[in-house]
């Protein structure tokens, strides 16, 4: 099992840098280990996709997320990453079997993700980055930078696909990003 107490005191220091942003005491702070799930269809996606935005529903199976605005008083800092592949071409995201051990298409291998808030982007990187199937292990990729998401602002969380390459739109094709995270409840 892997120790995530690197991850807290990174977090715990993220807190108090965050000191001009908000948080009055870090003593005040109350963290909670999460994640911060997102099932999404991408058969016949190409471009740049946004995965959430304000019409996003908190539902059971789907998302955990409600919206592209997280409540008051409730801050993420992720410290880790993983992207999972359905087994089943379902066109149902609810009904879908995840693993990560599934090789993912050449279009998500190349494809990259962005979360972006107030003008930063605070995660960058290849899907291929996030993506393991050689291991059985629950592996997320460590996110050594601790990024945070503020409360009350909007944020965005993006897919890119390489220039001229989409996925096949033969077949449902369904993906599940879990994020890792401390949340930070004032």
């Amino acid at each position: 099992m892997n120790n995530r107490k690197t991850q807290l005191l990174s977090a715990v220091a993220t807190l108090k840098a965050k000191d001009q942003g908000g948080v009055p005491h870090v003593g005040r702070v109350a963290l909670t280990d999460k994640t911060l799930y997102l099932n999404v269809n991408v058969k016949g996606q190409g471009g740049t996709i946004a995965l959430i935005d304000v019409n996003t529903k908190r539902e059971v199976g789907v998302t955990n997320l409600d919206g592209n605005r997280l409540n008051a008083g409730r801050d993420y800092i992720i410290d880790g990453v993983r992207v999972l592949k359905g087994t089943t071409a379902s066109a149902n995201v609810r009904s879908e079997k995840y693993s990560q051990t599934v090789v993912l298409d050449e279009a998500l291998q190349n494809a990259e993700i962005r979360i972006k808030q107030n003008g930063n982007i605070l995660l960058d990187m290849p899907m291929s980055d996030i993506s393991n199937p050689s291991s059985t292990n629950e592996v997320f990729r460590n996110i050594s930078t601790s990024p945070l998401i503020q409360s009350n602002m909007e944020f965005e969380f993006e897919i890119e696909y390489p220039k001229g390459v989409s996925v096949p739109a033969g077949a449902d094709l369904n993906i599940r990003f879990e994020f890792r995270a401390h949340q930070a409840k004032i």
